[in-house]
């Protein structure tokens, strides 16, 4: 039998189960009230309560990836060597420790994707990621120096020590590797022509425009180049008879070709290709030809005086050539 404290009880306790769900379901709707109201407010609570909080939706591969090493690179304690320890390192390497950066030295100008700065100031590009991550694996922290107003200029600060390495997109020459030491190439590239098909028809008084690298070289006059790169060196080697015309930038050696300043162009392929997507219709007046047996190949430099450290950098590529390539496919490289 029921005694009557035990229905009072009973009675008390439907109350207070009651009051609770009532508290719960008013405490909700004016939640939802309030983000209704609130748009910025929805986006922060969206944040706290996604399962994927932190990570940027909607954010491009790239991005994601940049992010992850940064995160890697914040939640890494970097190792504080002791003078003893440091001892056991060679003197190129220990130098770097002691001071706990690796100088990076990197074109002042934006190339797309392997470094620019996004909308909101931030360096990013697949060259970033990856000098980022050979300076977290050696265990300091990446400085950019990115003053250099030609590629030539970053072979230049890396020869004289005011950087450490250079990260940049960087062709290997045997002029350039006479200055810096060059580490395995992280990246293949292949050099290309791009023609005005006017003056290249101007100068086929035979019929050869089927082979129009043999008829530039026969017949062509002026060829572009961007001054201090590497492609001063390679349009030399392939139009040796041929005036090679500076400028300064890639816009402006497009330019040329198109109005006819110059026959054709010599660059990599990778860069032709990104402009002739953005531009589509200037294929009806130029011609773009890849030069498949001419290599360009992307390194590494290194301060000739860090012999170790060049050696250091070869063992990284080589163990982690797998996560190179998905940090360059990441980047649609």
């Amino acid at each position: 039998m029921i005694t009557k404290w035990k229905r009072w009880a009973f009675y008390i306790l439907l109350v207070m189960v009651i009051a609770i769900i009532t508290t719960s379901c008013a405490g909700k709707s004016r939640l939802a009230e309030l983000l209704r109201s609130d748009p910025q407010a929805e986006a922060d609570h969206a944040t706290v309560m996604s399962p994927a909080a932190g990570t940027a939706t909607g954010s491009s591969k790239a991005e994601a990836g940049a992010q992850q090493v940064k995160q890697e690179a914040d939640q890494t304690k970097l190792p504080v060597y002791t003078k003893e320890q440091l001892k056991a390192y060679p003197e190129d390497i220990r130098d770097i420790l002691s001071r706990g950066k690796l100088r990076v030295a990197l074109y002042h100008e934006d190339r797309y994707p392997f470094f620019y700065v996004d909308a909101k100031g931030v360096l990013r590009g697949s060259d970033i990621e990856l000098a980022q991550d050979i300076a977290l694996k050696l265990g300091v922290e990446a400085e950019f120096i990115r003053t250099a107003p030609s590629f030539d200029a970053v072979i230049n600060q890396v020869s004289t020590g005011e950087a450490d390495i250079g990260v940049s997109k960087l062709s290997t020459t045997l002029e350039r590797a006479k200055r810096v030491l060059f580490s395995d190439a992280y990246l293949n590239l292949k050099q290309a022509l791009l023609i005005n098909r006017l003056q290249l028809a101007a100068i086929d008084h035979e019929g050869d425009v089927h082979d129009p690298l043999a008829l530039i070289q026969g017949r062509g006059d002026r060829i572009g180049i961007v001054a201090g790169t590497s492609y001063a060196g390679f349009a030399h080697d392939l139009f040796p008879r041929q005036t090679q015309v500076g400028y300064g930038t890639s816009t402006q050696l497009f330019d040329a070709v198109k109005q006819g300043d110059v026959l054709a162009v010599v660059y990599d392929a990778f860069e032709i290709s990104r402009y002739l997507k953005k531009y589509p219709a200037v294929s009806l007046e130029l011609q773009f030809m890849q030069l498949d047996e001419q290599d360009d190949d992307i390194a590494v430099a290194v301060n000739p005086r860090r012999y170790h450290l060049q050696q250091w950098i070869n063992t990284y590529l080589h163990m982690e050539k797998k996560e190179i390539r998905k940090l360059l496919e990441r980047n649609d490289i």
